[in-house]
């Protein structure tokens, strides 16, 4: 956390800016993803800034493309040539499911060396969030593909959660890209069905499947928190400016 203090000191003490006055967020996400940015910026304060670079890979293997995104982070990160950043948001999740710790790492040492910001993960943000929050149990939806799943439960086992339920939101393929077509409508219709039993917080897990306009009808419907990771990932990025997220009432779209 030492650097994520001097980041956010730096921005603080730097000479006023015309924009981004109170911090400028770099924002990776997958280059066909049409939620993060949009979910982002209905997040942030009007006094931040966020700039997006689009994670790409030519791969056709949905695993491949997940893994090489944070792989390849310190070479994508060099686009953005040196602009000022106080803190940069890796935002895909289901990378952190797949790829090895070290490797893991390992990018994003080197990433946060490019960048001259700290790197925060979508998972690392969730985390974040279900230990404010106290919640060790949780229920964990997802649109992926099955394999992607199960990696999804076992990760959260390692980093000791205890997943209790799970549900899937169709996307009826093992493709990936296909998430990018789901509104919150359809998570929605999932979530409704789902008897969470003891879980202390329910977990949104990926960043391409709209989740802003469920969390607040979510959360009443279950009584515990619910946390996607567009949302972790706001929140975790403005704790460094001593801010918070925008609040609104998304609940009307769906």
């Amino acid at each position: 956390m030492n650097d994520s203090n001097h980041s956010a000191t730096h921005a603080q003490q730097a000479a006023p800016r015309d924009y981004a006055r109170a911090g400028r967020l770099g924002i990776g996400t997958p280059q066909a993803n049409p939620t993060v940015e949009a979910e982002i910026r209905r997040l942030l304060p009007f006094e931040v800034d966020a700039v997006t670079l689009r994670l790409t890979s030519a791969s056709p293997d949905p695993t491949v493309r997940l893994c090489s995104y944070l792989m390849e982070l310190p070479h994508h990160a060099k686009q953005f040539a040196g602009m000022q950043m106080d803190v940069f948001l890796f935002a895909c999740t289901a990378t952190s499911y797949l790829l090895d710790p070290v490797i893991q790492e390992r990018a994003i040492a080197q990433a946060q060396a490019v960048l001259g910001a700290p790197v925060i993960t979508a998972p690392a943000a969730l985390i974040s969030q279900l230990r404010a929050a106290g919640a060790c149990r949780i229920a964990l939806v997802s649109p992926y593909p099955a394999a992607i799943m199960a990696a999804a439960v076992r990760w959260w086992g390692a980093q000791g959660f205890d997943v209790v339920c799970q549900v899937d939101v169709a996307i009826h393929s093992n493709d990936t890209v296909h998430i990018y077509g789901l509104q919150s409508a359809d998570a929605w219709a999932a979530l409704r069905q789902m008897d969470i039993g003891s879980a202390e917080a329910v977990v949104l897990s990926g960043t391409g499947m709209p989740s802003l306009p469920l969390i607040d009808r979510a959360s009443a419907h279950f009584g515990v928190p619910v946390i996607s990771s567009n949302l972790a990932l706001a929140r975790e990025g403005l704790k460094l400016f001593g801010l918070e997220t925008t609040r609104h009432d998304w609940s009307c779209h769906l």
